[in-house]
């Protein structure tokens, strides 16, 4: 009857998003609170669970997620994004598509991605008017490197959820590293959908700019910066240093991810054009906030039910007949993911609620960190499938592209799910490495 009740929550919580309309915030908040009676916990100790599990995601990521926002709009409000993506079009030469692929790959972990491509698609357009590629061929190189570290690399908000929700905020660092490993084989299989399957032309393209390095150094370092304090932890462990206890204090205390987006943003505030816009960069940075972070805390309150309820202890027994190792885990949380996403829309909704669901399993097994990372990353390659009708970002992609409904199903939604599922085979393929 629990997982009935369980299951009966996530198929509401998307009723609720899909066919009545409601707002996720409201779905997740609501289900939350029925589960919660369902599963006889007290009505005060529920509504005392949901706030908890609100505050916990505010104080976790709150500010990661507002300095983000800050730092999207002063790259948009300043033109940076353009200037930066020039230049690397510039140093790439004929290799256009490649380049789109790196620039959404490299600005999307900043940036969230429908904001970025609403603002990159411009570059393309101006492409495709003076070459002989088709404007869907680079929209779709860019929109996929978008949409995999969208997923993929924090700090966007999905895989910060996730580690909100594993209480591993400490690993965000090595999720950094690995998401970016775990992102080549989706980049190449949009690259190879925008050159193979939708670009018929075999022509080379030398995009002409008068952008110097110089003026794109300062936007390379607004992204570049707060990404390599982040993952300086990690790194360092890596290279393996000989490092005193004190010393590697010091750098984890420096790799915290607030301190590193702070940078990120006081070196934004330096941008051409932004010190006169200060308060239009506040304003749009409000309103891309608040809906992120009334999802995200909405779904850390959903799951905050589920980490005080019997469910913890339950789900682990459910799957008592099944082998429970980091693959059936990778394997379990794909499938959520893609469920969700597929249903929804939200990939961000997606990570929010299927992390909810899957912690049980990996608090029962005290997955070690490169455990907990693979878990992440494979609910973000499930939650890349299927991105269709339902998802925002497939319209936006579609109509900045001039594709027919049939054309946007056709290339961009079938990309995603080859996206997800070679994201998730190179995830397995890691693991089996792993444990070799």
């Amino acid at each position: 009857m629990i997982l009935f009740y369980l299951l009966g929550s996530v198929i509401l919580i998307i009723l609720l998003s899909t066919k009545f309309k409601f707002h996720p915030v409201s779905s997740l908040i609501s289900v939350s609170f029925i589960l919660g009676l369902l599963l006889k916990i007290e009505v005060l100790d529920i509504i005392k669970f949901i706030f908890d599990g609100v505050i916990n995601s505010i104080l976790g990521i709150g500010l990661i997620i507002f300095f983000s926002c800050i730092i999207g709009q002063c790259l948009k409000q300043s033109s940076s994004l353009n200037l930066f993506s020039q230049l690397i079009l510039k140093t790439f030469k004929d290799k256009t598509l490649s380049s789109l692929n790196i620039i959404g790959l490299f600005i999307g972990s900043v940036v969230f991605c429908d904001s970025a491509f609403l603002v990159l698609s411009g570059i393309t357009k101006t492409i495709s008017s003076t070459a002989s590629y088709s404007l869907n061929s680079l929209n779709i190189s860019l929109a996929g490197g978008l949409y995999t570290s969208h997923n993929l690399i924090p700090p966007t908000p999905g895989p910060i959820a996730i580690l909100n929700n594993f209480n591993s905020m400490e690993l965000i660092g090595d999720t950094i590293i690995y998401g970016f490993l775990v992102s080549i084989p989706s980049s190449l299989i949009s690259l190879i959908f925008a050159s193979k399957i939708i670009n018929k032309t075999k022509i080379k393209i030398n995009y002409k700019s008068d952008i110097s390095y110089r003026e794109v150094f300062l936007p390379f370092l607004v992204i570049f910066i707060p990404l390599l304090i982040i993952s300086i932890n990690t790194i360092t462990e890596l290279i393996g240093f000989n490092l005193s206890r004190e010393q590697i204090e010091n750098i984890k205390t420096l790799s915290n991810p607030n301190f590193a987006l702070f940078v990120g943003m006081s070196l934004s505030f330096f941008l051409p054009q932004v010190r006169n816009i200060k308060k239009l960069i506040f304003l749009e940075s409000i309103k891309d906030f608040y809906p992120i972070i009334f999802l995200t805390s909405a779904g850390s309150a959903f799951g905050n039910i589920i980490k005080n309820s019997d469910l913890i202890e339950f789900l682990p027994l459910f799957f008592g007949n099944i082998d429970i190792n980091l693959l059936n885990i990778c394997l379990i949380s794909f499938i959520l993911g893609a469920i969700i996403k597929t249903s929804q829309g939200s990939s961000t909704s997606a990570m929010i609620i299927s992390s909810s669901l899957i912690f049980p399993l990996i608090s029962q097994l005290h997955l070690e960190a490169f455990g907990i990372i693979m878990t992440t990353l494979s609910i973000g390659a499930g939650s890349m499938m299927i991105s269709h009708v339902n998802d925002s970002y497939f319209w936006i992609v579609s109509k900045k592209s001039d594709m027919s409904l049939k054309n946007s199903l056709m290339y961009f939604s079938t990309m995603t799910v080859f996206q997800s599922i070679g994201t998730f085979l190179f995830i397995i393929f890691l693991v089996k490495i792993n444990s070799l």
